[in-house]
């Protein structure tokens, strides 16, 4: 047999790689003497690797040999250079007849022919490495707080210097990913208990809300339930404080994250678990918040916890916000890093990421986290060869010099497409490995001038793909379009239902075998047990478009992917796979037909449920475009009508006025629309005029109108309702002192069944909330009352609870009758527990700060305004909870003479909230009482301002102008603390010139005792010192009120109640008394 020969001529100075145990082992292992399989080598073979130690300079001797078979064969002996041992191979070639073994199948299984990729790493990126890295130290040093953090929605604590935001930009193939992976050994080699975990988001479903969010939380649910495997007590740990934690919301976050099911198995049935509707006017703050204490929870049993985020240029707005949420969630003490990676030239001013980036930019030093951006360019040619140099396992520069230059021009130094242009010379010949020199060869020109055309790596890799076999093209072209991970069941699936039944000549081979040749080729990798992804999204896409059909063409066939999924997918399948389905479904809108109408509107539905209200609209839009123009209003009605009203409810919500008014318009002027119909969208209006827009005279007017259209007239004369409202509110009263116990109410009444009755409800509620912010009192009344006794009639609705808890208020403001105000209170409160609402928070904030504090301690509404907060956050009802939330931390803790400096201390939390909901009138009333507090503390930010005027850096009251009355009352009642502690005479000369003017503004409020018994303090102090009478028949007239308070068993006036009487008794000279 003749010698080997390089294929091409080798170019000066090419090296001799070194030749691996292994590949010796196969050669050998290759050598069959006889047909007993002994593998002992013949004399003839002994002889021939004697003749070849005796070369020298390791010039290789080929000798033609006969085994004992008779059979031809050759051996390869080389004496590599002086200082290495000897290294002897043989390999014995048979014919096909009589081997099992092919030469061509045992040099497959050679490596010294291969490239050495595990070898090659990161190189030139030293400068990038540890930058990233130094955000990782900075993330592990600073301390974390786990027992805090372990519970849950109980701490506020502001953490500091405890996040980092990383943004890793650059060219697709730059090494984004990889960069971001250096940092996983870094977590593991730590040993601390931290975890890296990945989510990736798609190519082909950039649509799908969450993909990349979902995927890098279900690796977190995996590495718990791994850790579980090792130590028990980690994951019972875990589950049990995300059942805790999270109560209901962890079926709303399982249908989002399968794996979390596993997590929490044995602490909850999750058997039953279906999606839960998600009101559109609260649901981003529902997930904001299950989504932070989710990952409270996991972050402090796991710490660090690096989140890699790739591919963002691709993630839906859902997805981004929470990114957002979780790296700007104060009340996470713990070490988190958060890495997003994206492509830099498909970010523009423009896209949503770009703006996403500016918000964190703006926000990072108010919620306690650091933004690094890295930028990844190309290699430098310096940094190519020594690449190449490891790939080729070649020690000197010199050598591969050439073949770095010519690839640093062809791929510009990006390191993805340098590896596919090296893999592309090889498969073409154009790099050899001589088996006969044992090393690499190549001819620089040869190469310069084959490779002139390639002019991206799309290309270059559509043309690695088409040298493989046609079964195997068409097969990645399936694969493609099911994303960037798929699972076998679906492979299978696709290309059993569409790509075989469509008889294509081409295809014959079985999809194992197909998976075995594209894994070999490292075009897929396994991602798990039966699960499969892209080694890179650049082949991903040139995969999909590698048969270079037109965009309509492409769009055609993924469409026809999508249609035989939805055809042989089952029920449940369907329901994992819907965003997969629906999406390439879509690649061709035009189709009209009812079922893909209906597919989209589950799919819509479906993201609605998980708050991704942008992708709901989407899948709503394209819905309505698959819908047949005939009979779209007969025989597809139902289809249609829920497509058009969530249509218009979800863009009034995104802001969308025009495109909602077109959906509306599409239902309204219909001439058979019911009024049950139409009603969801009038609705809609009403709640973006109200909530979006805050035009509150235009909601009354709105409700009104269409309360009577309903049937439900709710004033009959304007000029009467002032008397309207007060007879109404006396006779309703009368009636729900009939009403059954508390413990009675809700099994007695049961709940409200009339879905008109449930409409009229709610349109009564938000007239409610328009009618006190445009300060019509009687209005507001009037609704009210109308709920209350609907309530009595119809049974419980949402509303029914929160209503009842007013209507104790009420009756304690201006009746002062504090046991029958207890009793609708606690109305509302059993109501509460029976039916679990949205609106828990609001029944709770009102029945504790306006009047359980009228015949319950202070103490004892701690717990449950801290309840109240924890419900609000969880449903996203959140004005109401930091209502309750500022009530626990700032205003009870003030009544009850807690120390100034600690109250002060959550004031930063809690504006750090407020700011971030957005709440402004809030962070203003906030804002008053930290700027008192500071003042009495003589804090150093107090300002130019006297020690008793609410003047300083935070507030000034010399610069308010607004009228909001809450803000009025609550400037009253600060300065008046003020001046009570600075100047007796003039809090006395304030009591008098005010009067009740706080109690008025703001009746029922708690916060009204202190102030009361301070005004009298200053009027007995000033009484006192002048002997005026004035001065002690008003401070009598305010010790009378108290006790009254006292003796309707007011446990909080007590101290108030003794005191204001031994200050009258010492007025009057009966010291005995006063000192009783």
């Amino acid at each position: 047999m003749p010698a080997i020969t390089p294929h091409h001529v080798p170019v000066s100075g090419s090296t001799t790689s070194i030749v691996k145990e292994n590949d010796v082992e196969s050669l050998s292992s290759s050598t069959k003497i006889s047909s007993a399989g002994d593998s002992k080598l013949s004399g003839k073979d002994d002889e021939a690797c004697q003749n070849s130690y005796d070369t020298l300079q390791g010039t290789p001797t080929t000798t033609t040999t006969r085994s004992e078979d008779g059979i031809s064969g050759f051996s390869i002996s080389i004496r590599s250079d002086p200082k290495q041992s000897e290294l002897k191979l043989i390999a014995s070639k048979r014919s096909s007849a009589l081997s099992s073994r092919t030469t061509q199948q045992v040099l497959s299984e050679l490596t010294i022919n291969k490239f050495d990729m595990k070898s090659v790493g990161l190189i030139g990126r030293d400068a990038e490495i540890a930058t990233l890295k130094s955000c990782l130290e900075r993330v592990m040093t600073a301390p974390s707080d786990k027992n805090e953090a372990r519970q849950g929605t109980q701490t506020t604590k502001t953490s500091q210097g405890h996040k980092e935001l990383v943004f890793i930009k650059g060219l697709s193939g730059a090494g984004k990913s990889s960069l971001a992976k250096t940092l996983e050994n870094d977590i593991n080699r730590k040993g601390q208990g931290g975890a890296f975990v990945e989510g990736k988001f798609d190519l082909t479903s950039s649509d799908a809300p969450y993909s990349g969010i979902a995927a890098a939380f279900g690796a977190i649910c995996q590495f718990v339930l791994d850790k579980n495997n090792e130590v028990s007590a980690a994951s019972t740990s875990i589950a049990e404080s995300i059942v805790s934690s999270l109560g209901e919301e962890v079926q709303l976050l399982i249908h989002l994250i399968p794996e979390l099911r596993d997590v929490v198995a044995s602490y909850m049935d999750t058997s039953e678990m279906t999606a839960q509707d998600v009101d559109i006017e609260y649901g981003t703050e529902r997930w904001k918040y299950a989504f932070r204490t989710l990952t409270r929870v996991f972050n402090s049993h796991v710490s660090p916890l690096v989140l890699v985020l790739d591919d963002l240029q691709w993630a839906d707005v859902s997805s981004l916000e929470v990114m957002d949420y979780l790296i700007s969630d104060v009340q996470n003490p713990n070490q988190l890093l958060v890495i997003g990676c994206y492509r830099s030239n498909e970010v523009d001013e423009n896209s949503i990421l770009y703006n996403r980036i500016q918000t964190l930019k703006g926000k990072q030093a108010k919620s306690g986290f650091s933004i690094t951006e890295i930028e990844v360019g190309g290699c430098k040619v310096e940094d190519v060869n020594k690449i190449i140099m490891k790939m080729l396992s070649i020690d000197d520069d010199a050598t591969t010099r050439d073949l770095a230059e010519v690839c640093f021009k062809r791929t510009l130094g990006n390191p993805f497409f340098l590896i596919q242009f090296m893999t592309m010379l090889q498969s073409e010949e154009l790099l050899t490995y001589n088996l006969g020199l044992l090393k690499w060869v190549w001819d620089v020109v040869k190469i310069e001038t084959a490779t002139m055309s390639a002019a991206n790596v799309v290309e270059l890799l559509q043309s690695r793909l088409r040298k493989l076999p046609l079964q195997a093209q068409l097969f990645l072209k399936y694969a493609a379009c099911l994303g960037s991970s798929f699972n076998l069941s679906s492979l299978q699936l696709v290309w059993e239902k569409h790509a075989v039944r469509r008889g294509r000549a081409e295809v014959t081979d079985t999809v194992e075998k197909l998976l075995a040749l594209v894994l070999e080729e490292r075009i897929l990798e396994e991602a798990g047990v039966n699960k499969y992804r892209w080694v890179h999204d650049k082949v991903q896409e040139a995969a999909l478009s590698q048969d270079e059909l037109d965009d309509e063409a492409n769009a055609s066939f993924q469409f026809e992917i999508g249609e035989a999924l939805y055809y042989s997918l089952d029920q449940e399948e369907l329901q994992e796979e819907l965003f997969t389905v629906v999406d390439l479904i879509n690649k061709q809108c035009d189709t009209k037909r009812a079922e893909f109408a209906q597919l989209n509107l589950t799919a819509a539905e479906k993201a609605q449920s998980i708050s991704a209200f942008q992708s709901s609209a989407k899948y709503v839009a394209n819905g309505i475009g698959h819908l047949p123009p005939n009979g779209m209003w007969t025989a597809n009605r139902s289809s249609t009508l829920r497509l058009y009203t969530l249509g218009a409810e979800l863009e009034f919500a995104l802001g969308h006025v025009e495109t909602a008014e077109s959906y509306s318009n599409e239902v309204l002027n219909r001439e058979d629309c019911s009024t049950m119909e139409s009603l969801p969208l009038k609705i809609a209006k009403i709640r973006k005029v109200c909530v979006y827009d805050s035009r509150f005279t235009e909601t009354v007017n709105l409700s009104l109108d269409l309360l009577n259209e309903l049937g439900c007239k709710l004033v009959w004369n304007t000029t009467m309702m002032p008397m309207q409202a007060i007879a109404t509110f006396m006779r309703t009263i009368k009636m729900a002192k009939k009403a059954p116990a508390p413990q009675d109410f809700y099994t007695t009444l049961g709940a409200m069944e009339d879905p008109k009755q449930q409409k009229i409800m709610a349109i009564l509620s938000r007239l409610c909330f328009a009618a006190y912010n445009d300060d019509n009192m009687f209005l507001n009344l009037l609704g009210c009352c109308k709920m209350v006794q609907m309530t009595l009639k119809y049974g419980v609705s949402d509303g029914s609870a929160p209503v009842f808890a007013g209507l104790g208020s009420l009756v304690s403001a201006v009746q002062q009758d504090y046991a029958t105000a207890t009793t609708f209170a606690e109305m509302g409160l059993a109501m509460q527990s029976y039916r679990r609402t949205p609106r828990a928070s609001e029944t709770i904030g009102i029945a504790y700060m306006f009047v359980l504090p009228w015949t319950q301690p202070l103490q004892s509404c701690l717990s449950p305004l801290e309840d109240g907060y924890s419900s609000a956050m969880r449903v996203g009802y959140t004005e109401w909870g930091m209502n309750c939330l500022v009530a626990n931390r700032i205003l009870i803790p003030y009544m009850m003479g807690r120390r100034l400096n600690s109250i002060l201390e959550e004031y930063s939390e809690i504006l750090s909230q407020l700011e971030e909901l957005k709440l402004s009138d809030q962070i203003l009333s906030l804002k008053m009482w930290s700027q008192m507090i500071l003042n009495l503390t003589n804090h150093p930010t107090t300002g130019t301002g006297e020690a008793h005027e609410l003047e300083g850096e935070i507030f000034s009251s010399k610069s308010f102008t607004g009228k909001n009355v809450i803000h009025v009352a609550t400037i009253h009642f600060l300065e008046g603390e003020l001046l009570l502690f600075a100047d007796y005479q003039a809090a006395a000369q304030r009591a008098i010139k005010g009067g009740d003017k706080f109690v008025k503004l703001f009746p029922g409020m708690m916060s009204g005792m202190i102030e009361t018994f301070h005004r009298a303090i200053a009027l007995y102090v000033l009484a006192r010192q002048t002997g005026k009478r004035k001065y002690r028949t008003q401070a009598n007239r305010l010790r009378k009120t108290i006790e009254k308070w006292h003796n309707g068993g007011n446990p909080n006036v007590v101290h108030y109640h003794y005191l204001l009487s031994a200050e009258n008794a010492a007025l009057t000279n009966k010291h005995a008394v006063a000192e009783e």
